[in-house]
């Protein structure tokens, strides 16, 4: 990956969400997690967007799993709760970006709509 490209919700989630045999180190995980942060509150801040009415549960509850997971951060300390918290993070993230995704018109649709 270029180092100098910020990297996909897909690749932030893939990268997090890999089988526990291809965990990154300690000092990788640190810099998912920051990616997985900066990436959420993005995404968050635009999920938040959309009228309450026209979200599905799913996101509803990923604006307020995100905001839990943020405020409180891994269960303990080391690598492994590390680990999981970018895990959790990368879940969550996934469901925002679902959000986003349903939100935006399909190619082809504006011309017909």
């Amino acid at each position: 990956m270029n180092p100098s490209r910020t990297p996909t919700v897909e690749e932030l989630t893939a990268r997090a969400l890999a089988p526990y045999a291809e965990r990154p180190d300690a000092e990788s995980v640190a810099r998912l997690v920051d990616g997985l942060i900066t990436a959420g509150c993005e995404l968050h801040t635009e999920v938040s967007q959309i009228p309450a009415a026209q979200r599905t549960e799913r996101a509803g509850a990923a604006l307020s799993e995100w905001s839990y997971f943020i405020d409180v951060g891994p269960s303990s300390r080391g690598d492994h709760a590390n680990r999981n918290h970018a895990r959790a993070l990368a879940r969550i993230l996934r469901n925002l970006a679902e959000a986003v995704r349903d939100r935006e018109p399909v190619r082809g649709d504006e011309a017909t709509g």
